[in-house]
């Protein structure tokens, strides 16, 4: 398959505004010697080649899947402008047919067993939309879900804890090996790598950075692991006869899904089968004629984190891409320097709602999309730890640069290829109004939602996090080479002859 040198950005933002255009790629069967052929657009937009007689035959456009993409974001985010194979609210429907139909003949026992995966993230957009409680819209699309014939609805909020615990645990330990230097090895700086828009534009255009990628999995795949192997085991299944749909805020989370890195070969499955986002489930609402105001309220499953006393959704402290910054921090601080400075404390200082004499924050030339965060020694005022949060692409470059030219100093960086993190994520509610000032203080309304109506929850603290853990890892917990497997992911770097973007910045 060939593609087009057509394909460019022309004014690389973020993956919320594309801005560029992806022709549509078009497949050229090569005859190993040039024949003097060219190639022409009709008038209906079709492609056809035109041979040196004037024959002119029809090309059939090529079939492109989520491996191919480039993260450009000229389609990413647009849903009705990619060709997206098995990654749609659609798919999900016909497997929940297929089911119905089987259990109709007495073939219930073929019937797959489905599982919905929640993003707190796509929660607070539809709360905002429906102007209803989030603990509300988590009850309500349990019972529409269950209603539809899904078995179980969880939170990905659950393995997100499992995701922060683990990111911690490696953050200390690259921290030790390199002593602390940063950019001296291979250890430091740890970059987050929950985004796969940034893990998609790191690898191909970036592999230099990869050395510095957190291994640790992303809370979508985080859950993709534990309902696959941990779910499968419990239930006396295979992984095959599970599937499972993850909603989420951004489109790049089907790209994250569709990574070979994420299949099972032996039985042939992923552990997400299939990604909806936020907006996606939505219109699945209104396609089917269901209304979420109207649904009644379900009881939760048991992955969600309700506390039984008050009904309340626990969550993390941090911003909506995901509070690994004030995690990590929190914990090194403690592991490493015995400083004892609390997660939803570093929150509240980046936010300008609190201070604290061992947290410094500065935003960037005034930017809130990057953001250093400074944990400082008692005595001397001096930094132990430099952190930071860099969101968007433009903040992106930058810290790119400062990376592959040594002037880098953070040990930390948390990072989103969303401007506001991933309240902003492609795949989430837009407002009526398409005004830039609009957008930008609906995703402020909608990460309020995000941060504000949930109370904070330590990972550590999560009892059910605790049993997970030992049952399924055994006396060795984390330690156990089964969760290393389980837990981590690798990356790949693509080193590309030619620049296929033709990009200039």
């Amino acid at each position: 398959m060939s593609f087009s040198g057509g394909l460019r950005l022309t004014d690389l933002n973020d993956y919320i505004t594309p801005g560029q255009e992806c022709i549509k790629p078009v497949e050229v069967k090569k005859t190993g010697q040039s024949n003097g052929s060219q190639i022409k657009i009709g008038h209906s937009g079709d492609y056809y080649e035109v041979s040196k007689d004037g024959e002119e035959t029809k090309l059939e456009a090529a079939r492109i899947t989520l491996n191919d993409c480039l993260a450009c974001s000229g389609c990413v985010t647009s849903a009705e402008a990619v060709l997206i194979t098995m990654q749609s609210h659609h798919e999900l429907i016909s497997v929940l047919e297929e089911n119905r139909k089987l259990r109709s003949q007495g073939q219930g026992d073929q019937a797959k067993h489905v599982v919905v995966t929640v993003a707190p993230q796509s929660r607070a957009s539809l709360a905002h939309k429906y102007k209803i409680p989030t603990l509300s819209v988590a009850k309500r699309m349990t019972a529409v879900l269950k209603a539809m014939g899904v078995d179980n609805v969880f939170d990905s909020a659950f393995t997100r804890d499992l995701t922060l615990v683990e990111s911690a645990r490696e953050f200390v330990d690259r921290y030790k090996h390199s002593n602390g230097s940063v950019g001296d090895g291979l250890s430091l700086p740890v970059l987050a790598s929950w985004c796969p828009g940034w893990v998609c534009y790191a690898e191909k255009t970036h592999a230099e950075v990869l050395p510095w990628m957190s291994t640790t999995r992303s809370a979508q795949q985080m859950m993709g692991t534990v309902v696959k192997d941990y779910l499968a085991k419990k239930l006396s299944i295979t992984p095959d006869q599970i599937y499972h749909v993850a909603i989420m805020m951004c489109y790049d989370k089907k790209l994250e899904a569709s990574r070979d890195d994420f299949y099972n070969d032996i039985y042939k499955t992923r552990d997400i089968d299939c990604v909806v986002t936020t907006s996606e489930f939505d219109r699945m609402l209104s396609e089917s004629s269901t209304s979420l105001l109207d649904a009644p309220e379900s009881a939760l499953d048991p992955l969600f984190k309700a506390d039984a006393a008050n009904g309340q959704l626990y969550s993390s402290a941090g911003s909506s891409a995901g509070g690994g910054l004030e995690y990590v921090m929190s914990y090194a601080a403690r592991a490493l320097f015995g400083i004892d400075v609390s997660a939803d404390h570093i929150a509240a200082v980046g936010r300008d709602e609190a201070q604290h004499p061992l947290i410094r924050v500065k935003a960037v030339r005034n930017q809130s999309d990057h953001r250093e965060f400074a944990l400082l020694d008692p005595e001397t005022q001096q930094p132990r730890l430099q952190f930071a949060a860099v969101y968007g692409f433009r903040h992106l470059q930058n810290l790119v640069r400062k990376l592959k030219s040594g002037r880098s100093v953070y040990h930390y960086v948390e990072v989103a290829a969303c401007p506001s993190a991933c309240s902003n994520g492609g795949g989430q509610i837009q407002p009526d109004d398409p005004s830039p000032a609009a957008k930008k203080q609906w995703v402020a309304e909608t990460e309020h939602i995000y941060t504000a109506t949930s109370a904070y929850q330590l990972p550590e603290h999560n009892p059910a996090l605790k049993d997970l853990i030992y049952d399924w890892f055994g006396p060795e917990g984390l330690d156990s080479e089964l969760a290393k497997q389980a837990l981590h992911t690798q990356f790949h770097g693509i080193v590309a002859k030619v620049n296929p973007l033709g990009v200039s910045w």
